[in-house]
């Protein structure tokens, strides 16, 4: 081998040797320090970034007041249980079938005033429950002994009930009347005389809300007897309310929007005119959504609303059978008890034979 092929090769392993070695040496601090890379964000894994805002718990319903024994009269109408019970079927728009918005439970419908009817009871009054025309006794027959009314289906009271409880809130009887979305005909039909009127749609709200876009978050409009203590309201189907004057209790954030115009705005969810009380809502009664925010303050309210006052100043006169008439063959006299009509006597009217009347 010439001298140059010997400094050839010796070149090359030398060179080999070295490239070896820098890499075995990089290896090594590799392995002991490995290059810091750039973190990723990783927010949208944490439970605590995807689970949606809720309301905290609530109190228990209590009353404050300490009127003696009252007689508080409630009509359910009819409702249609929703899936699972206790849910509303929303979305809906108005239409001829209003009762496909009332919110049913697997309890029975009474169970859906159960932390009302409960919270009266337990302070001493009286709650007599009324199912139209299904009642042996007729409602203007149990109002002419009551102090409250309360139903949370104005559009199940018939024609004749409707006029009943017109004439028992203009004699002072407190009456709360919970209207849900698809019912604006009817509530309006029921509070027209009064100022009060239904308007079409539901109510949502994107940002405001608990966990769900259609269990709106209200507030108290300004200070009442109706929303003292009450901060905050969750009304799971809400359903705007208009009223003459300022009588508005509840409203919606400005950035809920309504279905029918999805519109932007501030809504009145619930109002109060005397001796009457509207709610836009039915769902804050029952005993699953007492307890969320402060509607156990805005029920223990209510329940104070319906006992505290005068007594009603109504008459409905002489109820009898199942509508309340007065049966045919019989008068009423200012005294107002029903006489019954003298029958004619017929020897009273006798004939001679040729056929004319004598007295």
């Amino acid at each position: 081998m010439s001298v140059d092929l010997r400094t050839t090769v010796g070149a090359f392993a030398l060179v080999f040797l070295a490239v070896v070695g820098v890499a075995a040496v990089g290896g090594v601090v590799l392995d002991d320090a490995p290059p810091e890379t750039e973190s990723v964000a990783d927010d949208h894994w944490q439970a605590d970034e995807v689970e949606p805002e809720t309301v905290s718990e609530g109190g228990e319903v209590e009353m404050e007041s300490t009127e003696s024994s009252n007689t508080v009269v409630v009509h359910l109408g009819g409702a249609t249980a929703g899936v699972g019970g206790g849910t509303s079927i929303l979305p809906i728009e108005d239409g001829d079938t209003p009762a496909e918005a009332d919110i049913g439970s697997l309890g029975g419908v009474q169970r859906g005033v159960a932390p009302l009817t409960a919270a009266l009871v337990e302070n001493g009054h009286e709650v007599r429950f009324y199912g139209g025309a299904a009642t042996a006794e007729p409602l203007s027959s149990m109002l002419s002994d009551a102090d409250a009314f309360v139903t949370t289906s104005p559009g199940a009271l018939s024609a004749t009930d409707a006029d009943t409880v017109e004439s028992f809130v203009d004699g002072g009887g407190r009456t709360l009347v919970t209207s849900d979305p698809g019912g604006a005909g009817a509530l309006t039909d029921f509070g027209s005389p009064f100022g009060v009127y239904g308007e079409a749609g539901y109510v949502y709200d994107m940002e405001n809300n608990d966990a769900n876009y259609l269990s709106v978050l209200v507030e108290p409009t300004g200070a009442g007897s109706l929303t003292e203590g009450v901060e905050e309201v969750v009304l799971r189907g809400a359903a705007p309310i208009g009223a003459a004057g300022d009588s508005a209790t509840l409203a919606t954030a400005e950035t809920s929007r309504l279905s029918t115009t999805r519109e932007a705005g501030s809504y009145d969810v619930a109002v109060r005119s005397d001796s009457l009380a509207v709610v836009g809502d039915s769902s804050f009664l029952e005993p699953e959504n007492a307890g969320r925010a402060d509607n156990g303050v805005l029920i223990g309210n209510v329940a104070d609303f319906l006992v505290t006052g005068p007594n009603p100043d109504v008459s409905f006169g002489p109820a009898t059978g199942t509508g309340g008439a007065v049966p045919p063959g019989t008068t009423v006299p200012p005294g107002g008890t029903t006489t019954p009509t003298e029958p004619t006597d017929p020897s009273e009217n006798e004939t001679d034979p040729s056929g004319n009347a004598t007295a």
